[in-house]
């Protein structure tokens, strides 16, 4: 279970350093509009300034998932991001869906490990914080 952790990471973790660098680099110019309310809405978040900082948290999250350590951490915190990604795809930028869906197997892929679900869910009395 744990390669496919791992390679679901590493998987997980391409689109997410690959657009914050491709956003700070500037090595493939975005898509142009196809006048979808989607291509609408990225334009604004491009335009008014918080590309910048959802590509920040972009290479944060995508290098902590290929750190072993902060593997599976990083996964819980992508997942709900994810959801929202594809719920962004299906209701206003459809030909984005594959690509959305294809990072929610993904992210499954990196938090469902036994190990480290039992490990967030067991309760730990005996534990400090």
């Amino acid at each position: 279970m744990r390669h496919l952790q791992s390679a679901s990471a590493v998987l997980l973790s391409v689109p997410l350093i690959g657009s914050a660098a491709n956003h700070f680099f500037r090595w493939v110019k975005p898509p142009l509009s196809d006048g979808s309310r989607g291509a609408q809405m990225w334009e604004l978040i491009r335009e008014g300034g918080l590309m910048d900082w959802l590509a920040i948290g972009h290479l944060m999250l995508g290098i902590l998932l290929i750190v072993p350590h902060t593997r599976f951490a990083a996964g819980v915190v992508q997942l709900p991001i994810t959801v929202g990604i594809v719920a962004f795809n299906i209701t206003m930028f459809p030909r984005g869906i594959a690509l959305a869906v294809g990072m929610l197997v993904v992210n499954l892929g990196v938090v469902l490990d036994r190990r480290d679900l039992r490990r967030l869910l067991a309760p730990d009395a005996g534990r400090p914080l």
